[in-house]
């Protein structure tokens, strides 16, 4: 089982690439190193799948074509050997795509069981201890515990089958609370993407 430390360690791998790269974007200029490239995974479960280079693995749920929700696993890459503060010594940095909206923290408190719903828009949820799951529409679920992300941009979902259901049922799992890091994304403009390793997507 992961360590809290290690979990907290991917947490702020990934949130400090994204907050990198919200910085330059914010700045209103783009960052000198390109975009971190995104590509389709096999399966899960989420975290670093390589090393060197690394590549760091996420669930992500997402709406189809037809409104309904799926989950996917995806590979961010392309992190860049450099000092993220000089003078410290290089670690690997990433730049996603999108540009940071909020950052909060969640707690799902032990027996919680949530209603079907959708994201309020593309968010990064990273869990920082204990487990959680997610339930698509399709019937898929995700489950994940400290130090695995998932990425959340089924907003596009629509009322599927006889119940209606639309988005995700979200659980907790186990007999601890589930600690989540939340890093929401502005939406992109224009059409939705239906891409599901497509961060940006609204």
């Amino acid at each position: 089982m992961m360590s809290f430390k290690k979990a907290c360690r991917i947490a702020m791998v990934l949130l400090a690439s994204v907050a990198s790269g919200t910085s330059a974007s914010a700045a209103g200029g783009r960052p000198n190193e390109p975009l971190m490239t995104i590509e389709a995974a096999p399966s899960g479960p989420a975290g670093l799948t390589a090393s060197n280079p690394p590549a760091l693995r996420y669930g992500t749920l997402y709406a189809d074509a037809k409104g309904q929700s799926h989950v996917q696993y995806c590979d961010l890459k392309n992190f860049i050997f450099k000092s993220y503060a000089p003078p410290a010594a290089p670690q690997y940095v990433g730049f996603p795509p999108g540009e940071v909206a909020s950052i909060k923290y969640a707690i799902l408190p032990v027996g919680y069981v949530g209603t079907w719903h959708t994201a309020p828009g593309p968010q990064w949820v990273i869990t920082l201890s204990g487990r959680w799951s997610v339930e698509a529409t399709d019937g898929s679920v995700l489950e994940q515990g400290p130090g695995e992300v998932e990425f959340n941009a089924d907003t596009g979902s629509t009322p599927q089958g006889p119940e209606g259901h639309v988005g995700h049922l979200t659980r907790q799992v186990g007999d601890v609370p589930n600690v989540q890091l939340i890093v929401s994304l502005k939406p992109r403009k224009g059409k939705r993407s239906v891409e599901p390793c497509q961060p940006t997507a609204r």
